[in-house]
């Protein structure tokens, strides 16, 4: 039995230590990474501490690509439900050596593409391996 794992949820429970060299290669080539939600604001932004002192910040706008609201918004329980927790992330915007603007929604796109043109019937889709 095939088994695939599904993003935007976290492949693994490791906590990456990125540098810059590593986040401004992936924002070139478009990559996927992930890391630990610490924190969810009052404005239901999350923020994830990427190692290095480097702090990167999902906004709630770019939080879900679903169920959202006329201004792009998720519900606020979903920024809640995700501090503690492992996701997966597109680099968005680099601001300086210590704040990158994240994208939990593009991976999002891009897991749906996948469900929509690449899955099978009989394959298995876990969230952790």
């Amino acid at each position: 039995m095939e088994y695939q794992k599904f993003i935007p949820e976290g492949w693994n429970e490791t906590k990456a230590e990125l540098n810059n060299n590593l986040l401004n290669k992936a924002f070139s080539n478009g990559d996927i990474l992930q890391g630990y939600v610490e924190n969810c604001d009052s404005n239901y932004n999350l923020h994830i501490n990427l190692g290095n002192n480097i702090e990167g910040i999902i906004p709630r706008n770019e939080l879900e690509n679903i169920n959202t609201d006329e201004f792009g918004f998720c519900n606020p329980g979903i920024c809640k439900n995700k501090v503690n927790q492992f996701v997966q992330f597109k680099i968005k915007e680099i601001y300086n050596d210590k704040e990158v603007l994240l994208s939990r929604k593009n991976v999002q796109k891009q897991a749906l593409q996948w469900v929509k043109n690449d899955l099978k019937p009989g394959m298995v889709v876990k969230r952790n391996s």
